[in-house]
């Protein structure tokens, strides 16, 4: 049996959903048999993380060229580099490549190849706006303000993403891109990227649940899960239900943390004393599946910013929740085999139609949700024969 040694490169340990997939595809491909698993991220050197060294990390070039040459990879899977790691390490894999003779591939948790903002949105007077497909491949993005940052910030990082374009051209190194979604893959194809193929994120629910059943019920609690951030929509999502004086909705429980919760928080005191807004704060895993099963009707997806693959659709479909999700500008695809999805506007009546359509899908006591194509063996057999080693 051939043996093959991976090394799996991410930004950082532990942060977000990106991470999650990419811990959980490092002991997914650690537990095949003649598999040799090394992680790399922020964790493996010494180094501060300041706007500098997010732009060009040279402690991390260093750090990846010395764990590249004592462990000698045969492939590198690598998630995310642009957050912390930045762009000096695609030159430290594209150098060692054909010395090493290793294959690289990467996978997509966002959209920094193919625009500035990694998220697909701009910012007009303050707000978030998104960007289709179809404006991104014309010159008007140019213009666009790309965060809230401010011009020479703005100025800054188009210049630096150009830069980068021009001098790896990160598709190149890579030999197969890997989306986590429909989407993600038709972003990519549109920009002349089409060295792709499509791979589910795995879900990190063990146990797949029968779904709940709520009858003769007028009100449900519905749960945010998530970070409490501006592109996270939660704030909105408040101030939509309480436009509609909270019909239908019991209360709403927040199992998260992050840099608008204080906020949040203070604007919406009233409904934190009256028990309608409640704060859980991030819980681990095990205990987080538990509360959202004793707390949650169904789960809330509110967001402002573009999804790429919103796994928590599928994880709340395995704990047998529903999920209620913001419709924007970008599709709503993803995870539609599932049958769990109930989609609103950002208008009242709307909130007030899928409300009332959610009671009726709680009512139905013989749906069934399909999430066999995000169970973790499903892939890992997949993610195994993408990178050959099957």
């Amino acid at each position: 049996m051939q043996q093959y040694r991976v090394l799996v490169i991410n930004d950082f340990e532990q942060k977000g959903g990106a991470e999650v997939v990419y811990r959980q595809s490092a002991d997914l491909l650690r537990a095949m048999s003649g598999v040799e698993v090394e992680c790399f991220d922020v964790s493996r050197f010494q180094g501060s993380l300041s706007l500098l060294s997010r732009s060009w990390n040279l402690a991390a070039a260093r750090a990846l060229k010395q764990t590249l040459g004592a462990f000698r990879p045969d492939r590198i899977l690598v998630h995310n580099y642009h957050n912390a790691l930045s762009a000096s390490v695609l030159g430290v894999i594209a150098r060692h490549k054909r010395e090493l003779g290793y294959a690289a591939y990467m996978t997509c948790h966002d959209f920094h190849l193919i625009y500035y903002n990694p998220t697909l949105h701009y910012m007009v007077n303050g707000n978030i706006e998104h960007l289709t497909l179809d404006a991104l491949q014309t010159g008007h993005v140019l213009m666009l303000r790309v965060s809230a940052k401010g011009a020479i910030h703005d100025i800054f990082s188009k210049a630096y993403w150009h830069t980068v374009r021009a001098v790896y051209k990160p598709e190149r190194i890579f030999d197969r891109i890997i989306c986590p979604s429909d989407f993600m893959q038709e972003a990519l194809h549109r920009r002349g990227i089409d060295n792709t193929v499509v791979l589910y994120n795995p879900s990190v629910v063990g146990v797949t649940n029968k779904p709940v059943s709520v009858r003769d019920r007028e009100r449900f609690s519905l749960a945010f899960v998530g970070r409490v951030v501006r592109e996270k929509g939660l704030a909105e999502f408040i101030a939509l239900a309480s436009s509609i004086d909270f019909a239908r909705i019991e209360r709403i429980g927040v199992f998260g943390d992050g840099a608008d919760r204080e906020e949040i928080e203070q604007r919406y005191a009233p409904l934190v004393e009256s028990g309608k807004l409640v704060f859980f704060g991030s819980l681990p895993q095990d205990r987080l599946f538990s509360e959202l099963r004793r707390f949650a009707d169904a789960i809330v997806l509110p967001s402002v910013g573009v999804e790429v693959a919103p796994l928590v659709i599928v994880e709340a479909a395995m704990l047998g929740l529903p999920t209620l999700i913001r419709e924007g500008a970008h599709r709503l695809d993803f995870g539609n085999a599932v049958g769990s999805k109930i989609t609103y506007r950002d208008d009242p009546e709307s909130l007030r139609a899928a409300l009332d359509g959610l009671a009726a899908h709680l009512a139905t006591p013989e749906r069934r949700y399909d999430v066999s194509p995000f169970l973790p063996q499903c892939y890992a057999e997949r993610l195994a024969h993408i990178m050959r080693m099957t």
